[in-house]
């Protein structure tokens, strides 16, 4: 082995000590509660004058769902490492929310992958940062259909 491959050889040792997190059955909170804080941040605008959140507008309550993410340091232990579970919620949510900038259609890949993880990452082995990435895409997700509810219905 020489000296520029070392680096990789440890990297891929460590990833493999690493432990996971699989469930024996559905988990209900990282389905339910980041999506329905996605969608109740989106109605906010609708139901009360808070400044800085406008109508029509996501951004003011995707900062709000940013930082109510830190709540992750409450996560049960069974999780693993809670900052890479914040880390991996915090790569997620610029991801499935940044493109609907200029795609408008962005929401439609972002809630169907959410979708996805939600019936099947549960059956696997993953590690915190993957789970940060399910939870940040089901926030995100509650987001865009929390806006579309309270555009149409409130």
């Amino acid at each position: 082995m020489n000296c520029s491959s070392a680096p990789f050889v440890a990297l891929m040792e460590w990833a493999r000590r690493r432990s996971g997190v699989k469930w024996d059955s559905p988990p209900l909170w990282p389905v339910a509660a980041p999506s329905l804080l996605g969608f109740i941040a989106a109605c906010l605008p609708y139901l009360s004058d808070i400044p800085n959140f406008s109508e029509g507008s996501l951004l003011a309550p995707f900062g709000v769902v940013a930082l109510a993410s830190l709540a992750l340091l409450l996560a049960p232990d069974e999780i693993g490492s809670k900052p890479e579970l914040i880390a991996g919620t915090w790569v997620a949510m610029p991801v499935a929310f940044l493109p609907q900038l200029v795609f408008y259609v962005w929401f439609i890949p972002v809630i169907l992958l959410w979708l996805a993880q939600s019936i099947y990452l549960w059956k696997g082995d993953y590690p915190a940062f993957r789970i940060g990435i399910w939870i940040g895409f089901g926030a995100v997700s509650g987001l865009y259909l929390g806006g579309f509810f309270a555009h149409y219905f409130l």
